[in-house]
């Protein structure tokens, strides 16, 4: 299609419909508080609400010119000859005009019309005044109660609490579980926020589980709301006899030294989005939204329609503020049970944070530090509905939601945006703990092997946990998992717990060419003479290329420090000081598995695919931690053991041997190719599409670190000729005495290497 030809079809789209694209929220809810009497009282009318027209995803319905059919067109074709139009094969167009949905549990075809046409949904409803507003009908047929179980394991390491976190109570011998909002305040006290029906009744307990034990959050402050009048909170606008539910309550906390601001996997808290009856518009139809629910982790969906009437009770209608649905491309909203409390945050272009770099703005790190996204609250979950596709044998859920600001308004209450909200996302840490927590099933021989599954939540966290989400770490924790500590405690920017010189010890670029007349890398340097892995050869070759010390990428280098620092300890009898050593190993072999660590590509090719890196990386492994589970089991359950190394030497060489495996069987060009072809729709790296295009080799990828990162382990035992110490965790205070003290496994530049290799 020609450009001349697009904007014809975009013109005969509109031109129809012109009169309606100037139709305001308050016109649509006038026409359906008109009418919601006599659409409910239609025989298979469910529920009503106000959204744009939905067009069938198959649409053929063309004009005599080719382009789209606009309401003109689509009012002269005779009613029930199509096919069932669904939330789930139908979707918003830009061109898509404001209307009344209408939802059904029957779909009636053109002959069952005819039969009894009173029946029929009126395509379009007139108001007094002359204004006409057309209708959408959306066949969602009844779907049977499912009870979706909670996750077997709700453990969560991290005793830094926040937005995102789950929070259990106990009502009636029954445990309830919900998420945690965000921290608010009356200006007196501080609150944490979540639903009514998750706080319960004042003086009720709160609690999460840290490290397999419960601990307490605080207490429900008596302090909530349920629902309230329509025209309350929004005066002016058209709903009789209806009320908003809001459900939000407050939860008082023990201790805010122990909670912080921040969203977990989200960002910081910006101002909320207030809506009201003069600022609340059309346009949040289709706005991309994004929230991290304490049972379900990354969420992403679009507001799909407001003012969702979902039950009557003694003539008093109940209505919703919104729902959130899947974007477009995006099969479901992952949103269960243990989601109730909520906060989704805008995202359209990250939240409109024009202020944060793209690559940190995703994910919120990059190699060479973190930098917090800031998010604009937009509503607070409440609840969920399933609707059905036009089978009835596939459930999609969406999320119900009320507006923040009108929760805040009913509480009397705002939400805190800055408070201990200088700690980084952590989302990197789900491949990092991932390959630690799967190597220590793979140590040889059996008694060390038990040593290491003893002390798997010293290196990692369960395998349960990190296939729930629940890998959460704070800067107020005892204890950080050591396989994340190079991360969250040595680069963290922070007074007295940065290592400075960190940085260059988690890459190696290992296929930048010295110059254009001179192609060899350090890769190829490696295939012509694995002794070249030397760092004082690979200084000279930095050097001949005029980069910093800072860039100096080290891995192997690093790799081999910690195998001769855990040769050493186990030679000197100190298995603390090889565990500990072993542990934040995990770190930089899953670096080394992964493709853009080993990479001059460590962040795109140009400056438009920046942000390829976090989106594979982080949200990727992340959103799809269930399926590399899977994919682990089994590949991993039918894998022969890796023959010992001995030398320090051997350990850098064999890092090498890891990454050339990475990149032969994910090239970076292929995975930033990839990346590319699913940006789409200003939804950066879209997890799903991507995990299809590369998600098998990334398995392998991620296999192949946990057998080397044994295979290291088990080697350096038997080098030392050390016996498996029991097997028995070995104490979390002394592991962290040791990773706090910057002369253990110091972090150096690729110079200071040379003297000691």
């Amino acid at each position: 299609m020609n450009s001349e030809s697009a904007v014809g079809h975009r013109s005969s789209a509109i031109s129809d419909t012109a009169g309606f694209e100037g139709l305001s929220l308050a016109d649509v809810l006038d026409a359906r508080d008109a009418y919601h009497v006599h659409l409910v009282r239609q025989r298979h009318v469910v529920a009503t609400a106000v959204g744009r027209y939905l067009v069938r995803s198959d649409d053929t319905d063309r004009t005599d010119d080719g382009g789209p059919l606009g309401l003109t067109g689509r009012l002269a074709l005779r009613p029930g000859e199509r096919p069932a139009r669904t939330l789930e094969n139908s979707g918003v167009r830009p061109w898509s005009w404001p209307c009344v949905l209408v939802f059904v549990d029957e779909w009636m075809d053109a002959e069952e019309i005819r039969d009894a046409p009173d029946q029929m949904v009126p395509r379009r409803l007139y108001l007094p005044d002359g204004r006409m507003i057309p209708t959408c009908v959306v066949y969602t047929p009844g779907v049977p109660t499912e009870h979706d179980e909670l996750p077997a394991v709700l453990s969560f390491p991290s005793a830094l609490a926040g937005g995102g976190y789950a929070c259990l109570t106990e009502v009636q011998g029954e445990q309830r579980v919900g998420s945690i909002g965000c921290v608010v305040t009356d200006g007196v006290r501080t609150y944490a926020l979540t639903n009514r029906h998750v706080a319960g009744r004042a003086g009720q307990a709160i609690t999460t589980m840290v490290g397999g034990a419960e601990i307490p959050l605080g207490s429900a402050a008596g302090r909530s709301v349920d629902r309230v009048p329509f025209e309350r909170a929004y005066p002016g606008l058209a709903a009789r006899r209806t009320e908003i539910a809001v459900d939000a309550g407050l939860i008082e906390i023990d201790d805010v030294n122990q909670w912080t601001t921040q969203i977990f996997g989200i960002g910081q808290l910006g101002s909320m989005v207030d809506l009201g009856p003069e600022t609340l518009s059309l346009g949040l139809l289709g706005q991309p939204v994004r929230a991290f629910g304490g049972a379900s982790g990354l969420m992403r969906g679009e507001v799909t329609a407001l003012y969702y009437r979902y039950h009557t009770r003694n003539g008093i209608e109940y209505l919703a503020d919104a729902i959130v649905g899947p974007r477009a491309g995006q099969l479901v909203t992952p949103t269960r049970p243990g989601d109730s409390g909520t906060l989704w945050v805008l995202d359209d272009d990250l939240g409109h944070q024009s202020d944060v770099p793209r690559e940190n703005a995703v994910a919120g790190r990059n190699r060479i530090g973190a930098q917090v996204p800031t998010v604009r609250p937009l509503a607070l979950q409440w609840g969920g509905h399933r609707f059905a596709g036009a089978t009835g044998t596939r459930t999609t859920p969406y999320a119900l939601v009320s507006f923040l600001s009108t929760a805040c308004r009913a509480l009397d209450v705002e939400p805190v945006e800055s408070w201990h909200a200088d700690h980084d996302l952590y989302w990197g840490e789900v491949g990092h703990y991932t390959i630690g927590a799967r190597a220590c099933d793979l140590v040889q021989p059996a008694a060390l092997r038990k040593f290491f599954v003893a002390n798997r939540t010293r290196i990692s966290f369960d395998l349960a946990a990190l296939a729930a989400g629940d890998y959460k770490t704070g800067d107020k924790d005892v204890f950080h998992p050591l396989a994340d500590v190079p991360d969250t405690v040595w680069k963290a920017r922070k007074r007295g717990w940065m290592r400075g010189k960190e940085g260059p010890n988690h890459f190696a670029d290992m296929d930048d060419p010295v110059s254009d007349a001179d192609p060899r890398t350090l890769m190829s340097m490696f295939e012509s003479d694995p002794k070249s892995v030397d760092p004082k050869i690979w200084d000279d070759f930095y050097s001949s290329k005029s980069v910093p010390p800072n860039h100096r990428g080290l891995l192997p280098f690093r790799v081999a420090q910690l195998y001769r620092v855990m040769v050493e300890a186990l030679t000197d009898g100190a298995t603390t000081t090889a565990l500990a050593a072993a542990g934040v190993m995990a770190h930089y072999v899953g670096d080394a598995c992964q493709p853009l660590h080993a990479s001059r590509w460590h962040d795109g090719r140009i400056p438009s695919e920046k942000g390829v890196h976090s989106d594979y990386e982080t949200a990727m492994v992340t959103d799809q931690r269930a399926a590399i589970a899977a994919g682990l089991d089994a590949t991993l359950g039918t894998a022969a053991p890796t023959d010992t190394i001995s030398g320090h030497h051997v350990a850098a060489i064999t890092v090498v041997e890891l990454m050339q495996r990475t990149i032969t069987r994910l090239s970076p060009d292929a995975l930033i190719d990839a990346w590319v072809t699913t940006d789409q729709d200003s939804i950066p790296g879209h997890s799903e599409e991507l995990w299809r295009l590369v998600g098998t080799p990334t398995i392998e990828c991620i296999a192949d670190g946990c057998r080397t990162l044994a295979m290291l382990w088990s080697s350096a035992w038997r080098e030392a000729k050390a016996k498996a110490p029991a097997a028995n965790p070995v104490g979390a205070g002394d592991l962290r005495s040791l990773y706090l003290d910057p002369a253990f496994a110091p972090s150096v530049y690729l110079p200071e290497h040379i003297a000691d290799w």
